[in-house]
């Protein structure tokens, strides 16, 4: 199966902007381009740079020494231009909807701008969750809560989710991955350079600060024993380059393997907890990470788990919780990590999670205002010409067998063209979305997105 796909937006909605970008100005600090001939920003250029010795230079140099980073972003460039323009306007109907009674989009972007009441909350929402993970008693207990806390988005230790075989892609398959790890790779815990150490002082450092904001006591002793914990993962682990060798990384494990060859976890209970037992053969990434990862969960001790469950927990659900979780989850993850200097705006990440989370409800309300069906019509128009044309080309290449046009033909008749927005848009009926529940919007929203994912085994490919 291919797919021929127009970019239309830099958004992570599915609607385009680009097509009536023109009509709007966009909400960026970037300087205003001057568009010579094929709309190229000759005022961006730096010609005293030869094309030849750097020609990313040469084509942007001025822009990019001109152009200031927002401060509540990592990086810009045009199509954070476009993303801006797609945000506002997505941000102008959520406002509307907020304003209606029993609209799923609004009900779900009220509560997360409901900012007071989640200070007055504090940690409270939480509660139920950090309480039952404190009362784990047993490693198939700790075992069964990982598999029941996927089902909400928590993935430690282990990334579970359904697609396509990449062996077999006409069917579905439960794909997993190592995972568990509050830095993003191995090398943040094994690495002796300096920047390394000290991003990993500054996790130790946040993770003492998490469990002292939910009153848990001796803060820095216990996360000193997470970090070591997750050290231990680490090591397990596989480099991000062995990670991505398609050939090493396809591995079918039935369920009775799983014990066999990663032992020290209670699989039975995990797969159990998380509804996936009965999905027959397993996609297993990296398989000697599992048979480490197992042993490392085996040979720890049970506190020491109940606290790497604790910190994972409030880490993935700081920003649905009062002002210091998110300032804090926000220092760490994007300021230390990722080098943005200042939060955006409340109602831009209000914004980023209906669409996160319920994008295609929002994005019907999209394209009624920004992408009418006469647009759509003359860019799927557009694209047929396209494929006629490339067909043409084709039938025309003299050094082209006729066997093999014939083949290129069915491969080009196999483009499946997607413009825009799907013909059939999802059904978000089942979830249930309430103002005043922001976490447990969230969480609901998370676990429909997980049955949605399980409902998939045993069914045709959607294409």
């Amino acid at each position: 199966m291919r797919y021929f796909l127009i970019a239309l937006s830099a958004s992570s909605m599915i609607v385009p902007v680009a097509m009536a970008a023109a009509k709007d100005k966009p909400a960026a600090t970037a300087a205003k381009p001057t568009y010579g001939s094929f709309g190229f920003d000759t005022a961006g250029m730096d010609k005293s740079i030869r094309p030849g010795d750097d020609f990313y230079a040469f084509a942007n140099g001025r822009w990019a020494k001109s152009t200031p980073i927002p401060a509540d972003r990592s990086n810009f460039g045009m199509f954070t231009v476009l993303d801006d323009l797609s945000t506002q306007r997505s941000h102008d109907i959520l406002e509307s909807a907020a304003k209606t009674p029993k609209s799923r989009i609004g009900d779900l972007y009220a509560s997360f701008m409901d900012e007071a009441a989640a200070d007055a909350a504090g940690i409270s929402p939480l509660t139920p969750t950090l309480d039952a993970i404190k009362a784990l008693d047993s490693k198939p207990a700790v075992a069964a809560k990982m598999g029941e806390l996927l089902r909400i988005g928590l993935v430690a230790p282990f990334s579970v989710h359904v697609d396509q075989d990449d062996k077999d892609p006409d069917s579905y398959i439960v794909q997993m991955r190592q995972r568990g790890l509050g830095m993003p790779d191995r090398d943040y815990y094994l690495k002796t350079a300096a920047e390394i150490v000290k991003a990993r002082t500054a996790y130790r450092d946040y993770l003492t600060r998490l469990l002292t904001l939910a009153g848990e006591p001796r803060a820095g002793e216990r996360a000193a024993r997470i970090l070591a914990f997750e050290t231990e993962l680490a090591t397990a682990q596989w480099t991000r380059v062995d990670s991505r060798d398609s050939t090493r990384t396809y591995n079918k494990w039935q369920g009775s393997d799983f014990a066999k060859q990663a032992p020290g976890f209670d699989w039975d209970a995990y797969f159990k907890a998380a509804g996936v037992d009965g999905a027959g053969a397993i996609l297993v990434a990296q398989p000697t990470a599992f048979t480490g990862m197992a042993r490392a969960i085996g040979a720890a001790p049970i506190e020491v788990l109940r606290d790497y469950l604790l910190a994972a927990t409030i880490n993935a659900e700081a920003p649905y919780l009062s002002k210091p979780f998110v300032d804090a989850e926000f220092a760490f993850n994007q300021t230390i990590l990722s080098g943005t200097p200042e939060n955006q705006s409340r109602w831009k990440r209000g914004v980023s999670l209906v669409k996160e989370l319920i994008g295609e409800d929002l994005g019907q309300e999209y394209v009624k205002l920004y992408f009418t069906p006469e647009t759509k019509a003359a860019a799927d128009e557009l694209v047929r010409n396209v494929i006629a044309a490339m067909g043409k080309r084709i039938d025309g290449l003299s050094w082209m067998s006729p066997e093999t046009k014939v083949k290129a033909r069915a491969k080009l008749a196999a483009f499946t063209p997607k413009i825009g927005y799907p013909s059939t848009w999802r059904d978000y009926s089942a979830l249930q979305i309430r103002r005043g529940d922001l976490l447990g919007n969230v969480m609901r929203a998370q676990e429909f997105e997980w049955r949605r994912g399980l409902g998939k085994l045993g069914n045709p490919i959607d294409r």
